[in-house]
């Protein structure tokens, strides 16, 4: 079984040698000490495939797999599997780094040497097909590589919308297109009044940690030359610069990476206007863009100086890259203004009603969280449900401005805190008042007319008496106001309440013009009889039409194609399973999933949130007890609020600084 690939076994066992005789003769395989194998730079420079089987025993496996998959990792022309010496129910394996598919065989000490050879055969066999098969590949995908690449970079650079990732996708291409080993990015920096003011160092392709910095724009670095003059540099060796050359070469960077930079070809990015935005110096040009090289290889003839034509296809590059990251700058500007914009409405909604400071911002952290917990779920209904970073933005707006539509609703109704306003209670109040001095005047007169007809004879005990009416009355009116102060409230009216309310709407009292009066009024009756909230049914019609105020508002935006569906969340968040919500009465799955998401959150915080003065915040438990009692009678998604229970979406509250 002759291969066109290397092909070796490495093994830590002292009699393997002898037992693969046979298929020694018949193959080309050479047999390799698991310890030779981590030094071997024959295995590690080949520019071929490698077929290696490891037969090493389970405690070698645990204690050196580490090891291994780093140099499996390092050398990715190294194609790999694993018989492993061990008991047929070994299972040690999968607590290692090796991949589970890279286990071709367990063979216990006692298999004999035929079926050895055989196992060694067929792996042989197996790697042989997959390397036939990975070189095919290559050679159709470097075909259509250099077919494509340029088309492809450039359709890239223009779909990428995190700025990070266009920078290191900028960097990467212009690098994989000239071969370079390394590369630098750099941007022109402006003043808020448009002057260049410096060069800001990005990002390198190398592993470093290295913080951003600046250098000025001028003639005396690499970068800064460039971005001062716009013209290219391309420079065989940068430690043998021309005497005559106005830049200079700072060492400094390869001392500290222990790198050692030689060609460099430096390329301005320059927008339509011609300006230049950004710097592209690119490192150390190789035969091979895969190929790693060692320091003694970069000071060599491993390193090549860049070609013309490499510099006119990163110009290419760098051109396409320059009209990506102004649009990134314009596309950020854009969103910037616009969440300034959503952020002012979100305050004007607050403003109106301080009471729920904070409630718009709370629930789109709920609704966001929730929707990127879906992500993770792997069971139940929602499990292959995803939200992309543009719905996810798409929810948080519509999160943030669903309740902007309070801004039509009276502000009387927005913030009323009980049943009655306080000068309504008050004039109540005073009525009471009144009936107190009213009746304590007539005692007084009976007092008088006592005094007159029967002297001081028995006044003492006709004193005491008629005190003791007066404070019997006096009690019997706080009862009966205490009844209607508990009545204005906005929790649940109790039975007996409402019994003594009626009795209370039938009395009357007199004026001292003699005018009959209602002790309370049927206006006052009527409110202080609503069953549960503070406010009557037509109140709460005009609170409920907020959710029409802001799908009006929201639709007169003109959403992108991205967040075309904020109008449509925000409308329905009122909405319930069942049908009985508001203001379609959309039932099921008619109500997007998004806005059943938005549901959950803004009940949540509702009950949640300390500031609101008609009602007591109740703790998270009780929140959760009263949120499943609602999805128990279809009201809300019962999946959705498993989901949010069990991953505790509330704490993202606290950990982005949202809890009061």
């Amino acid at each position: 079984m002759e291969s066109k690939f290397k092909q070796y076994i490495v093994t830590d066992s002292a009699t393997l040698a002898g037992r693969l005789s046979i298929l020694r003769n018949k193959t080309q395989l050479e047999l390799i000490d698991l310890k030779d194998f981590f030094g071997s730079s024959d295995i590690r420079d080949t520019p071929q495939f490698v077929n290696i089987l490891f037969y090493i025993s389970s405690e070698t496996l645990e204690s050196e797999h580490s090891k291994i998959r780093e140099q499996l990792r390092m050398n990715p022309l190294i194609l790999a599997r694993f018989i492993l010496n061990a008991d047929l129910s070994y299972e040690g394996y999968k607590n290692t780094e090796i991949e589970d598919d890279l286990i071709f065989g367990i063979l216990p000490e006692i298999t004999s040497d035929l079926h050895l050879s055989k196992t060694f055969a067929n792996g042989f066999l197996h790697l042989h097909m997959i390397t036939d098969q990975f070189d095919l590949l290559h050679k159709i995908n470097t075909a259509k590589y250099e077919i494509n690449r340029l088309t492809r970079i450039g359709i890239s650079l223009a779909n990428e919308k995190d700025f990070d990732k266009l920078l290191r996708e900028i960097l990467y291409s212009a690098r994989e297109i000239c071969n370079a080993d390394s590369g630098s990015l750099y941007l022109v920096e402006q003043d808020d009044i448009g002057f260049v003011r410096n060069l800001r160092f990005k990002i390198s392709a190398l592993s470093i940690d290295t913080e951003e910095f600046i250098l000025p724009i001028n003639k005396s670095s690499i970068a800064g030359y460039v971005a001062e003059t716009g013209k290219v540099l391309n420079i065989q060796d940068v430690y043998d610069l021309p005497e005559d050359a106005e830049f200079s070469f700072n060492g400094n960077f390869d001392i500290l990476s222990n790198y050692h930079t030689k060609s460099m070809l430096v390329v301005p990015m320059k927008g339509h206007r011609g300006d230049v935005v950004g710097v592209l110096q690119l490192i150390n040009r190789k035969r091979n863009f895969n190929q790693k090289l060692t320091v003694d290889q970069m000071k060599g003839d491993e390193i090549q100086p860049f070609d013309d034509y490499s510099a006119q296809l990163v110009l290419g590059v760098a051109g396409q890259a320059a009209v990506a990251i102004q649009n990134n700058y314009l596309l950020r500007e854009i969103e910037t203004l616009f969440e300034g914009f959503v952020t002012a409405s979100v305050n004007a909604i607050e403003a109106r009603d301080p009471t729920t400071s904070g409630h718009s911002f709370r629930v789109a952290v709920l609704t966001v969280g929730l929707a990127e917990t879906l992500d993770r779920v792997s069971f139940g209904k929602y499990k292959d449900t995803k939200f992309s970073k543009e719905q996810l933005k798409e929810i948080r707006y519509a999160s943030l401005l669903h309740d902007f539509g309070k801004v039509g609703v009276r502000e009387k109704v927005l913030v009323k805190a009980k049943k009655l306003e306080d000068l309504e209670i008050g004039l109540i109040d005073w009525r009471f008042r009144y009936l107190k001095k009213d009746f304590e005047s007539k005692l007084n007169l009976r007092k008088v007319e006592y005094l007159k007809k029967h002297g001081s004879v028995g006044y003492s005990d006709f004193e005491k008496a008629i005190d003791f009416e007066f404070s019997e009355e006096c009690k019997r009116l706080n009862s009966m106001f205490q009844i209607i102060s508990q009545s204005n409230e906005p929790s649940i009216l109790e039975e007996a309440n409402s019994q003594f309310l009626e009795e209370i709407a039938k009395m009357q009292y007199i004026t001292t013009e003699g005018e009959n009066l209602d002790l309370i009024s049927p206006y006052e009756f009527g409110f202080l009889t609503i069953k549960k909230g503070s406010l009557d049914f037509d109140e709460r019609k005009e609170i409920e039409s907020h959710v029409e105020h802001t799908f009006q508002f929201l639709s007169k935006i003109p959403w992108t194609n991205d967040l075309k569906m904020v109008p449509t969340i925000a409308h329905a968040h009122h909405e319930r399973l069942n049908g009985t919500g508001y203001p379609r009465g959309l039932s099921g799955e008619d109500i997007p999933v998004q806005s059943r998401i938005m549901t959950i959150s803004d009940i949540f915080d509702a009950l949640t949130d300390q500031d609101r003065p008609y009602k007591k915040a109740v703790p998270v438990d009780r929140a959760l007890d009263i949120l499943e009692m609602e999805a128990k009678e279809n009201h809300l998604d019962g999946d959705l609020l498993k989901v949010f229970i069990e991953s505790k979406v509330w704490e993202k509250l606290n950990h982005q600084g949202h809890i009061k």
